[in-house]
């Protein structure tokens, strides 16, 4: 029997496309978390109680029996406030599976919000003896744990909520700066969210290592990502497949577009942000090849510092993606480098228009 030249050259590809998925988790092969949601609950969180209070009084990492996993089920609700997840591994937090946007967690700072030095800005991201918030303190939620899984909730950032056509900034906010804030922020190894909308503007997902030599692997599946400018942005070796990636619209001045993907990924890492079989799909109001694919992030660089061999030198890969009319090439990067395709590492592999 012959097969017909088009299902060998889908299975190709699809062999292709799990192959690279596989290169950037290396030997991790995440778990199926279908069965997690029906798990009994080790906590029951319900709007009122402390998120925070619940997961501090679980044991650090490492007191869990074999093959034992902490489940958290969060009732539908608001919960307001900054969260820290800090060596409780493994872990799951179990929102609602019919309806993700029935369980927020939320909070609302930037990273131009002043504070007194002597207060912490975050429980994960003190920040003490600065007098401001700062990008990475901002963040709503903040993983710094491995083998932790997010599923079926909503994480957002509504500090630039209010903010309209570049009007109605808060404090030390603007356009040229001060308006990152921070929904999630994921500095592990081993990391799943599943069925998770994570909402913001500038700043929404910062997927990144604890330290620079420390693995980073990450991987997000039928979410929804949304935001305006480097709202992916970090160091980690991300996977985002079968997701929905959302240009927001109406927060900046008219005329200004936004930039998707913003990986700092180091020269000596093969691995950053690898996007597959995912929707980039954009709001009412932004126009026709205003939004960057992305850039790559020059972490601490300065303009006309860059050095090849030592600087960040962002990697992502886009591949069997459909792309909304709304996104554009690729852009300089944050050092002002032009992109360059024989320098920079961002490229894009089978994508289709709508």
């Amino acid at each position: 029997m012959r097969w017909p030249a088009a299902l060998l050259l889908m299975l190709a590809m699809t062999a292709q496309a799990r192959a690279q998925t596989a290169a950037w988790l290396g030997d991790w092969r995440p778990a199926p978390l279908a069965d997690l949601a029906a798990t009994p609950p080790d906590v029951v969180v319900s709007p009122g109680d402390s998120l925070q209070a619940a997961i501090d009084a679980l044991p650090a990492a490492g007191k869990a029996p074999a093959g034992r996993r902490w489940v958290v089920q969060i009732r539908p609700g608001v919960y307001r406030g900054p969260l820290c997840i800090r060596d409780k591994a493994p872990l799951a937090l179990v929102g609602s599976p019919l309806d993700a946007a029935a369980v927020v967690l939320v909070d609302g700072r930037h990273a131009g919000q002043s504070k007194d030095p002597s207060q912490a800005a975050h429980p994960c991201v003190p920040e003490l003896g600065k007098p401001g918030v700062g990008t990475a303190a901002s963040t709503t939620v903040a993983v710094f744990s491995d083998d932790v899984q997010l599923l079926h909730l909503t994480i957002a950032n509504d500090a630039m909520d209010g903010v309209r056509d570049g009007r109605g900034y808060g404090e030390g906010a603007g356009e040229s700066g001060g308006a990152q804030a921070v929904a999630l922020t994921l500095a592990g190894d081993r990391l799943q969210l599943e069925g998770v909308r994570l909402l913001g503007h500038q700043d929404t997902l910062f997927a990144r290592r604890r330290t620079p030599e420390a693995p980073g692997r990450q991987l997000i599946r039928h979410s929804l990502v949304a935001g305006d400018v480097d709202f992916i942005f970090g160091d980690a070796s991300l996977v985002i497949e079968h997701s929905t990636v959302l240009s927001r619209a109406g927060r900046r001045t008219p005329g200004h577009g936004g930039i998707v993907l913003a990986p700092s990924t180091t020269p000596a890492e093969p691995h950053g942000f690898l996007v597959t079989h995912s929707r980039f799909v954009a709001e009412p109001g932004l126009a026709p090849g205003s939004v960057a694919l992305g850039r790559a992030w020059d972490a601490g660089v300065k303009p006309g510092t860059w050095q090849a061999g030592s600087s960040p030198n962002g990697q992502a890969l886009v591949r069997d993606c459909e792309l909304g009319a709304h996104i554009g090439p690729w852009a300089a990067s944050t050092s002002r480098r032009p992109f360059d395709p024989t320098v920079n590492r961002l490229s894009e592999q089978d994508n289709t228009r709508p």
